[in-house]
């Protein structure tokens, strides 16, 4: 037991003292360390772990706080004679640990945004001005959401994206999972959804849970016979970011899928992230202005526009389920600060918004561009970054005898967190980088340990 004792888990991103608190608990819970044991000294803990004394202490501590040891002053920590009969009766979980524990240096898998691509002066301006609107903060607020605020956001998604629509079909929610849960009651046992492009797994929880089935189709083309086979009522797709480079679905596709929606009638969910990062060239129009709103149900957000602690976002529905919104969207509470409502409104009409997304375009295509070359300086011809035409993520390509899986294991071991997809038979394993959540300065230390890690 002393090697597994040397080693902590890193699968779960919880802070150093938890994991330590979660190993030992569970060796307790499930009878491996018996009444009256002796957890090792804060010292020797410390030193074995290559960890803070103070983060072993904090660890002993809360172990302590629950009753499952007892400090004994000048002489340490013991276990207690505790009742395992109730304790024995699951499985118990990561007593037995995997690797080395390594920090996470650098997180190359985050949505965190980057910290010069926001101006926190201006926001907090337009909070202390949205705090002092006294009388309007004593109500919980129209649960569609405030009217001033989505009459900004049908004035800017008409300019900006093309969409269709006036404030009154504007539906208000804190993230995007909060509004899927309405659009479910609205639509009723409409199965199942197609999920086209990247898979949305915390989008497709939603609709499970509610009852619906649902299908992640990677490939769409032109071609809607098996949607029709399978007799789709929704589509879920994200045309200005049907890849997670930030790839366009091309027009030809666009309106087959409308032509499919109209005659068959099925919805079409269009989730609209990252629009507004495009590199090279203007944004692409919504498929929602296409369809003059009829068969479209437009989503958006301002996570990533703004800041990811910000939990605005919005959908407009089409005009054939208004009625029954109409009917029940009272039962639904507004899930998003009226206060943050209130600012965001102003710091739209004030055309700070469209100041914002000028400025973390130009800084994320720079980052980009930055990552891509430091990894291609570095691997060479090891592997190959291409940088995406939108969004965050870089694609790279490796030339090595390990799977995609294996690299983001490897990578994980010394510290780095990457995303992984699919390894496809016969095609180079791929992942994807954020540039968004590390500085460019540490690109070059990041990418050198990322390349010695697949040497190990």
């Amino acid at each position: 037991m002393s090697n597994e004792k040397s080693k902590i888990l890193s699968e779960a991103k919880d802070p150093l003292y938890i994991k330590l608190y979660e190993y030992y608990k569970n060796l307790i819970s499930s009878g491996v360390l018996k009444a009256e044991t002796k957890l090792p000294s804060i010292r020797r803990c410390s030193a074995e772990r290559m960890i803070s004394r103070t983060t072993v202490e904090s660890a002993y501590l809360q172990l302590a706080a629950e009753g499952y040891v007892t400090s004994r002053p000048g002489s340490g920590f013991y276990v207690n004679d505790l009742n395992y009969f109730t304790l024995k009766q699951s499985k118990p979980q990561n007593t037995t640990l995997n690797h080395t524990f390594k920090a996470i240096t650098y997180d190359f898998s985050t949505s965190a945004v980057d910290l010069k691509s926001f101006n926190f002066d201006i926001w907090s301006r337009y909070i202390k001005s949205a705090l002092r609107n006294n009388e309007r903060l004593l109500s919980y607020g129209d649960p569609q959401g405030e009217e001033d605020l989505r009459s900004a956001i049908a004035s800017y998604i008409a300019k900006q994206r093309g969409v269709v629509c006036n404030p009154d079909q504007i539906v208000i929610g804190a993230g995007i999972q909060s509004l899927l849960h309405i659009i479910c009651s609205l639509t009723g046992p409409r199965s199942p959804v197609y999920f086209t492009g990247s898979s949305f797994e915390k989008g497709q929880a939603i609709f499970e849970d509610r009852g619906f089935t649902t299908t992640t189709y990677k490939n769409m083309t032109e071609d809607f016979s098996d949607f029709e086979k399978n007799n789709v009522k929704i589509v879920y797709t994200s045309p200005s970011h049907i890849t997670p480079w930030g790839d366009v679905m091309p027009m030809q596709q666009r309106l087959a899928l409308l032509s499919f929606a109209q005659k068959k009638d099925c919805l079409i969910i269009e989730d609209d992230y990252d629009s507004e990062f495009r590199y090279y060239g203007r944004p692409v129009p919504a498929l929602q202005g296409l369809d003059g709103g009829h068969k479209v149900i437009y989503m958006g957000t301002f996570s990533k526009l703004l800041l990811p602690s910000l939990r605005i976002s919005f959908m407009v529905l089409p005009m054939e389920l208004m009625d029954k919104y109409n009917a029940i969207g009272h039962l639904y509470n507004q899930t998003t600060s009226k206060t943050e409502q209130i600012a965001l409104c102003q710091f739209i009409r004030d055309g700070h918004l469209e100041r914002q997304i000028k400025k973390s375009r130009k800084l994320y295509m720079a980052k980009s561009q930055e990552l891509c070359s430091t990894i291609n300086r570095i691997f060479k011809n090891t592997a190959k970054a291409i940088p995406g035409t939108g969004g965050f993520l870089i694609k790279v390509e490796f030339n090595i005898n390990l799977t995609a899986k294996e690299i983001a294991e490897k990578a994980e071991r010394a510290g780095i967190l990457v995303n992984t997809y699919r390894d496809i038979p016969n095609e180079p394993p791929k992942i994807s980088l954020s540039c968004s959540g590390v500085n460019e300065a540490d690109f070059e230390k990041a990418i050198m340990l990322f390349k010695h890690s697949l040497k190990k």
